[in-house]
């Protein structure tokens, strides 16, 4: 599993499925968890493409965003999130 750690400024891949790429706390997925992924909180969601392009490139396709990211992205916009920097 794999996830993103950003330090001194340098983008290093440690892949974690479990975890959000943007805010890097648990996204309570349930491929991950091995639950029905057709019950997880995410189908029943959009996805705003302005969000997914805060994730860092590296990280793409490989872990969830998590509910909290989604939600603050919807309510505040692209100013709201706090995404660190590369």
């Amino acid at each position: 599993m794999m996830g993103v750690v950003i330090t001194d400024k340098i983008l290093e891949v440690n892949m974690n499925a479990g975890i959000c790429p943007i805010c890097h706390k648990e996204n309570h997925c349930h491929m991950v968890s091995g639950e029905d992924p057709s019950t997880c909180w995410c189908t029943t969601v959009s996805f705003p493409d302005g969000l997914l392009l805060l994730v860092p490139e590296e990280a793409r396709n490989l872990s969830c965003v998590c509910e909290a990211c989604v939600t603050k992205y919807q309510e505040e916009g692209a100013e709201g999130m706090r995404v660190p920097q590369r």
